[in-house]
């Protein structure tokens, strides 16, 4: 096998690999396997016509044909292998000749990334303040949640809950055509279209009302979006909203472990700070994954974001199949053309390998490991109380598989990366450690790809 690297270019390299006779054997065989059980050949039973037989009644090419993608990888993966080339990611088949059989491919090669100092990465922290509106929005909210309706002789109101038939249509074409529907009056709804609930405060019982409404331009179905929609609504019955007494009754009926409203008021407010706490904590720790991406050097080789691109495309696909929709629908429905979703998707992909990239970047730098205890602590977890996520817990066979340990390794590894990643954005990092890896921010060679 003759192997020809072409020039590295944006950290990837194209190979030429011409094959002779001794190195097309395997798959000539392989190919004259999976066609003789396909041939029915006078005076043979099915699959017995020997070799020489079948490759003469149908040519040494369309044997090779037979396994070809079989044999492109394999000989693709060899000449890697064997000119030592530190690949990444799938490559790209670009030419395959059969006289002489030459296969051309483009292999990605391992990004190369420099994070520059990013020691001195700093993060601002949001400060975790909770004020009385704050909880007097949570408190509304379950006082709406205990409320009940009773009927109402009085034009439509907003927060009104009403019955209703309603017609409408864009063109002569009905959009929504709906008897006894129940609808919830409010001014910020943008359903069925922005502006719709606002029409409807002042409409009384059993009158016919009329009105028109403009589809705004960026509408998310572009088949009616910047058209008018002509509505007729007919109220059936209206309904109003009454709110319980806001006293101790109330909040021991919402909380158990509440005697007092006053009670009730701090055990929303704490509630709140854990919730906003969390909350600054998750975006505090992508600022400073950004902050990373950002600071950093890197090349990507182009066959790995289209490789990327092609992943997502296949999750989009196999979604779209599911629920029976075509591509032109799903287009529709998220009211973007085809070139626009595939820009967004280049864009998702490029940033989701230059995030990969730089906290393997970080973790190799750091020189983070995780210890067997660290990792038998969380395996222990895992089958105690299951994964946060899916809540499934760990079967004693999934606990010594060396493909669980791994991945919970792995998980173990980023998390530990992007805790201390934190420490830094916010200069609590120990100096210690700072002194321990000063020097070792040269530019790399990246191996594999984290996700976090």
């Amino acid at each position: 096998m003759k192997v020809t690297q072409g020039e590295v270019e944006e950290r990837q390299v194209t190979l030429r690999i011409e094959l002779d006779d001794d190195d097309l054997e395997p798959y000539v065989e392989r190919g004259y396997r999976q066609a003789v059980g396909k041939m029915r050949i006078p005076g043979f039973r099915p699959g017995k016509a020997p070799r020489q037989i079948v490759e003469g009644m149908m040519g040494r090419e369309s044997l090779i044909s037979e396994s070809l993608d079989f044999m492109v990888t394999d000989v693709i993966m060899k000449a890697v292998e064997d000119q030592e080339i530190e690949s990444v990611g799938f490559p790209q088949l670009d030419n395959v000749e059969f006289d002489p059989v030459v296969v051309e491919a483009a292999v990605a090669l391992n990004p190369v990334l420099d994070l520059g100092d990013y020691r001195s990465i700093r993060v601002e922290e949001d400060p975790v303040d909770v004020s009385d509106e704050d909880v007097d929005q949570e408190l509304e909210a379950l006082q709406k949640q205990q409320s009940s309706w009773e009927p109402v002789e009085r034009p439509v109101a907003h927060d009104d809950l009403i019955t209703m038939n309603v017609v409408g249509t864009i063109d002569d074409v009905k959009i929504i055509d709906e008897t006894d529907s129940q609808f919830m009056v409010d001014p910020s709804s943008t359903l069925p279209l922005p502006g719709f609930a606002a029409e409807l405060e002042g409409l009384e019982v059993d009158t016919p009302a009329d009105f028109t409404l403009d589809v705004p331009e960026d509408f998310a179905d572009n088949e009616i979006a910047g058209k008018k929609a002509e509505f007729t609504v007919t109220i059936t019955d209206v309904k109003q909203r009454l709110l319980p007494e806001l006293d101790d009754d109330f909040a021991q009926s919402v909380r158990d472990e509440c005697e007092t409203l006053d009670d009730l008021k701090e055990q929303l407010r704490e509630n709140i700070q854990d919730a906003t706490m969390r909350q600054n904590e998750h975006e505090y720790r992508e600022l400073a994954i950004e902050e990373l991406v950002v600071n950093a050097d890197m090349e990507i080789a182009p066959l790995l974001i289209q490789n990327e691109i092609d992943q997502m495309e296949a999750r989009r696909d196999e979604m779209m199949k599911r629920l029976g929709i075509s591509e032109d629908d799903y287009n529709r429905f998220t009211g973007k053309t085809a070139e626009q979703i595939r820009d967004e998707m280049h864009e998702e992909a490029v940033e989701k390998l230059n995030r990969s990239y730089a906290i393997s970047a970080f973790i190799e730098q750091e020189a983070l490991e995780i210890s067997d205890d660290e990792l038998n602590d969380r395996l222990k977890q895992l089958a105690r109380e299951g994964d946060e996520t899916t809540g499934q817990k760990l079967t004693n066979k999934e606990l010594r598989s060396e493909r669980v340990k791994s991945s919970v390794r792995e998980s173990l590894l980023i998390e530990k990366a992007l805790d201390r990643l934190v420490l830094i954005a916010k200069g609590q990092a120990d100096e210690e450690s700072e002194d321990d890896s000063s020097g070792e921010e040269d530019e790399a060679e990246v191996a594999a790809p984290s996700t976090a």
